[in-house]
């Protein structure tokens, strides 16, 4: 029999990054859930995973910043992408990705407002799950509960119904939501519990994922490396001497891959005794996305998803949909949105997935222009001037295209404000009113939104110069750090903006 039913304003499956920071930045607006997550602790081993900056900002929103950071790469250390073509030879182009250290101090000097107000973090993808595990335990609105299996979802017009497997006490448990995001992964149940099915994207291209140690090897670099050889890709320095290579593989090499050190030592050429294993991981490779994010009251977010090509990083990916789902699930709890404003979580973060997914497929073409460059036969010389022509495929920093900088929907330019406060440290966790006016002319906008119980902070600038692509003297930012309307005077129907930046309105309860 079932125990009681527990209820949460929103419940999410999985513990992710997508999981934990969806229910990180639900807690970063007041609002409690419960995350079910079915592993016990974090995974032994994870693939590196590379924060852009722009991320780092989201992160930062959340006092997460600082606190990843002495886990990531040194930040004196820069990062080369090494092409070769085998993991023995000398490589035939490097590109180099600048410290972060040395990206902070060129951040600084911009003065446009585009660079980041954060560097990238380099970290493995096992020390950034520790971390955030920890942060929702430490947090009194989120209630963790591991080794709880998600089996079954029903929904009604008044809120969702979730049949979950507690292993330890062997017992089943209803939880009552009034949202449930699914964050669990590329074999989701949610997903296919919501019937929301994937659209394939391109063909398989399947991979082995081998974790080990060497010292040799990872010493072999003196910055923490990326080598792209025919073969493999292997990562190296990022987390003492713990290597990471993907193994292309053809399907019937998937279904009999034997001992993983013989697989290394062949493609890599490792001499002396075996490398020691951590772990083992097989994947489709398949680049799929789904063909809609919700269902009524459920929604995916992170890998549930979405997938890319292998080996590519989709952490970037994840935190935006956290961010962007968290909000809005939030505003919905709150009382001041609801369906037109939840709504475009779909629209933003699925266009986003795609655009995510394009310069994979792009960084893969590269890839293989170089295969076909070795297979032919192409000495060094030529590959490094086939390579040369092609643009990095790493962008540290994520903030955009400069000309979108300031546009609704997009990041608004940084600057320092008189006292020397970052913008974005000032951003309330909810919508904020930045305004140039002299006369502080905003005041018709807020209380327009107090009255209807829409949270803004004010926040009146000057004395400051301003990044010349700043929109307006008068700017509302969403709590994503996204610009949601600007203009040069207060707008003569201030309702009219609210409806367009939020939406209608519905109540739900408490955790109990």
């Amino acid at each position: 029999m079932p125990t009681p039913a527990l209820r949460t304003p929103v419940l999410l499956a999985g513990a992710g990054v997508a999981g934990s920071l969806t229910a990180l930045e639900l807690a970063h607006h007041g609002v409690a859930s419960i995350v079910v997550e079915r592993a016990s602790g974090p995974p032994r081993a994870a693939d590196p995973v590379l924060i852009s900056g722009r991320s780092m900002e989201l992160l930062r929103r959340l006092g997460l910043a600082r606190e990843l950071r002495p886990d990531g790469v040194d930040p004196s250390c820069p990062i080369d992408i090494l092409w070769s073509r085998a993991a023995g030879r000398a490589p035939a182009l490097t590109w180099r990705l600048p410290s972060a250290e040395e990206l902070r101090r060129t951040y600084a000097a911009t003065a446009d407002g585009t660079a980041p107000i954060e560097p990238y973090l380099l970290i493995s993808g096992a020390d950034l799950a520790v971390r955030l595990r920890r942060a929702l335990r430490r947090h009194p609105l989120i209630d963790l509960r591991t080794r709880w299996t998600l089996t079954d979802v029903r929904e009604d017009r008044d809120g969702v119904a979730a049949t979950v497997i507690d292993a330890e006490a062997g017992t089943r448990v209803v939880i009552e939501t009034a949202y449930l995001a699914g964050c669990d992964g590329a074999d989701s149940t949610v997903r296919r519990c919501a019937g929301l099915s994937l659209e394939e994207l391109g063909p398989p291209a399947p991979y082995v994922t081998v974790h080990f140690r060497s010292a040799a090897l990872a010493g072999r670099w003196p910055n923490p490396a990326a080598l792209i050889a025919t073969e493999v890709t292997l990562v190296t320095g990022h987390s003492g001497d713990l290597c990471v290579a993907h193994l292309p593989v053809t399907a019937d090499e998937q279904a009999g891959v034997g001992d993983p050190a013989e697989l290394l030592r062949d493609r890599l050429g490792l001499p002396g005794d075996p490398p020691e294993i951590v772990a083992v991981a097989q994947r489709t490779g398949v680049p799929s996305i789904a063909r809609a994010y919700r269902r009524g009251r459920v929604f995916l977010a992170g890998q549930a998803a979405h997938q890319l090509e292998a080996p590519v990083d989709e952490v970037d990916t994840c935190i935006g949909d956290a961010v962007g789902l968290g909000w809005r699930l939030a505003a919905a709890v709150h009382a001041w949105a609801g369906e037109p404003l939840l709504a475009g979580y779909q629209g933003e973060r699925r266009q986003q997935a795609l655009l995510d997914r394009e310069l994979a497929r792009r960084a893969l073409q590269t890839r293989r222009r170089f295969q076909r460059l070795v297979e032919s036969g192409a000495n060094e010389q030529v590959m490094a001037e086939a390579l040369g022509q092609e643009a990095p495929q790493l962008d540290p920093a994520r903030t955009g295209a400069p000309r979108t900088a300031g546009r609704p929907g997009f990041r608004p330019p940084a600057f320092r404000l008189a006292g020397g406060d970052h913008l974005f440290d000032r951003l309330g966790p909810q919508f904020t009113l930045v305004d140039l006016t002299a006369g502080q002319h905003g005041w018709p906008l807020l209380s327009a939104a107090r009255a209807r119980g829409i949270p803004v902070r004010h926040l009146p600038v000057t004395g400051v110069p301003m990044p010349a692509a700043w929109p307006g003297r008068l700017v509302l930012i969403r709590p994503d750090q996204q610009v949601a309307w600007c203009a040069n005077d207060v707008p003569a129907d201030c309702g009219a903006v609210l409806d367009q930046v939020t939406g209608t309105r519905q109540a739900l309860y408490e955790n109990t």
